[in-house]
């Protein structure tokens, strides 16, 4: 069951605006997390990584934003943060929001004791990076709500706590309201409650690398071209239009992928990490051929890549389980 965490039915929250006080950011820690399994760290993202000097310290906790990015171009986020535990007590349940960048919420691809795990006695170190929202800007907030055990819980094979939760209201929505129905129930009650807000670096521009070469490519009975490319050290943006004679069958849709694009590196078994894609409708052109979009997006690079490989893939019968790889008509998109 997945909860929806809505800050609002807490009774009392602490908003901290951070000002300007001289404090030492720790760093180096995010930086881990654009590496590859062979522990090589992107080396440009450490360009990318803005210090950040915001601290909440209440009775219960200590946190402390210490690193961002806020890659506007490839439209993707990354925060580093740690939580220490003040009183030393077990039972401490923490809870947060996705964050906001200009009051809007953006969401998570990856995270790190970030919502619903238990603080220990001791400091945790915190990660989430995710897709900016649409029109975000550098400010950005996030939200805790700290839990603390009075009585009696259960944990679920997720982690997070499923019993006992007090009665749904009467919109009757389950997951909704995720605090409220935790200290309703009587195990919990809140401890510590605040808002932590702080503005985001600007990032170099300069990092952000296009095409640098043919962008359209025709084979024996389709055509692609590539709408839109880009890469910085963070993010990855691959907008492919596959044009065909006919339309694909069932627009890709409902039984699976009935073509997808293998986007590979030389040399590199994984450049990437938390990477998806779309696959639009087929929409007719005035030609009368068929075309469709598959939009690529990864948000975290292991490593910047002067190109990239593309291979068409097609599934014989529709089938996912039975890939068709057009290496013989590859495509190498190389960037400047």
């Amino acid at each position: 069951m997945k909860k929806k965490l809505t800050l609002a039915a807490v009774a009392a929250l602490c908003v901290l605006l951070i000002g300007t006080a001289a404090l030492a950011a720790v760093t180096g820690h995010l930086g881990n997390w654009f590496s590859g399994e062979d522990g090589r760290t992107n080396e440009e993202i450490t360009g990318m990584i803005q210090p950040v000097q915001a601290i909440y310290e209440g009775d219960v906790v200590r946190v402390s934003v210490n690193e961002a990015i806020y890659d506007e171009a490839g439209e993707s986020y990354a925060l580093y943060w740690t939580m220490e535990n003040l009183t030393g007590e077990e039972g401490l349940y923490v809870l947060s929001d996705w964050p906001t960048f200009g009051g809007k919420s953006a969401d998570y691809r990856l995270m790190s004791n970030v919502s619903e795990f238990f603080l220990d006695a001791k400091q945790s170190e915190n990660v989430a990076i995710g897709e900016l929202p649409e029109g975000s800007s550098r400010d950005c907030e996030l939200s805790f709500t700290i839990l603390r055990a009075i009585g009696p819980y259960e944990i679920a094979e997720d982690g997070c706590i499923e019993s006992p939760l007090a009665p749904l209201g009467e919109a009757g929505e389950d997951g909704e309201d995720y605090v409220g129905r935790l200290v309703g129930g009587g195990s919990f009650e809140v401890a510590e409650a605040f808002k932590l807000s702080f503005e985001v670096g600007e990032t170099d521009t300069s990092f952000l690398r296009v095409p640098a070469g043919e962008t359209d490519f025709v084979f024996d009975g389709y055509e692609i071209r590539i709408q839109r490319a880009l890469l910085t050290p963070a993010s990855a943006l691959i907008d492919i239009l596959y044009i065909t004679d006919e339309p694909v069958m069932d627009s890709g849709k409902g039984n699976g992928p009935l073509y997808s694009f293998d986007i590979t590196v030389d040399n590199e078994k994984h450049w990437y990490g938390n990477g998806g894609a779309l696959i639009g409708e087929a929409k007719q052109m005035e030609d009368g051929r068929w075309s469709q979009l598959y939009e690529f997006d990864a948000k975290q690079l292991f490593v910047t890549p002067d190109a990239l490989g593309i291979t068409l893939v097609t599934y014989e019968d529709g089938d996912i389980f039975k890939p068709i790889y057009h290496g013989d008509e590859s495509i190498e998109l190389r960037f400047e």
